[in-house]
């Protein structure tokens, strides 16, 4: 596969399967194309937010299609993705956090009967004067993928976070997924913690895509397979 970043793997699907189906989440359908244009608007809001390059961005929320958007955007940015696992408590949360050093969280108010970034605060000492969450000052900001009415104090709303797009030229967006070179740091995959504390495995985006590739390969995934 001669692209080997995600956000060059992205655009080269739009181009490729265009109005094809991408992604079902409920009544939701995305296309390639509209997957690759809600990816780079995503980018252009976390420019906004003043991320860059290198910077960490976590997600902690179930596989719903903002997850796969704000995976996207935020990788077309040139920041690294810090996936957190869906039945991690407030301090489990709160040690990925801060070893990764997110600058912002994306996350999903509640799931499973959880509600996350409270858990996270009681965890981390409630509030902070200058940051979401008092005992994480490298994270400056909090967005809601999906809410319940009035999201708390310092934090954003998902279609407030993408409203900050207009502030970004889309040619400034794109310029900086292009900067995205195969060497980049893409994760930081953090391991289960079974028999000491849970370590931050990194890899790049070049490694990444080959992996994907040998992957489908193997498994015998085709164009138009659904996968869940």
């Amino acid at each position: 596969m001669a692209e080997l970043t995600i956000p060059a793997a992205v655009e080269a699907a739009a181009k490729r399967f265009g109005s094809r189906l991408a992604i079902v989440d409920g009544e939701v359908r995305l296309s390639f194309a509209e997957l690759a244009e809600a990816g780079l608007r995503a980018a252009r809001a976390f420019c906004a937010l003043g991320v860059e390059p290198g910077d960490r961005v976590a997600i902690w929320a179930p596989n719903i299609h903002e997850w796969v958007i704000g995976a996207i955007g935020l990788q077309a940015a040139g920041a690294v993705l810090v996936p957190l696992n869906t039945r991690f408590k407030g301090a489990e949360a709160g040690y990925v956090l801060a070893k990764s050093g997110a600058r912002v969280l994306l996350a999903i108010e509640e799931f499973l009967g959880f509600r996350y970034v409270d858990m996270l605060r009681r965890a981390c000492g409630g509030f902070g004067s200058r940051c979401p969450v008092a005992e994480l000052p490298e994270l400056e900001r909090i967005v809601f993928l999906r809410s319940e009415g009035a999201v708390p104090r310092g934090c954003l709303a998902w279609e407030e976070f993408l409203a900050l797009a207009a502030q970004v030229p889309e040619r400034a967006a794109r310029a900086r997924a292009d900067a995205v070179s195969p060497e980049c740091l893409s994760d930081i995959l953090f391991t289960s913690g079974t028999t000491g504390q849970s370590k931050g495995v990194m890899t790049a985006h070049g490694q990444n895509v080959r992996a994907f590739e040998a992957w489908c390969d193997i498994v015998g995934l085709r164009e138009g397979d659904r996968y869940l």
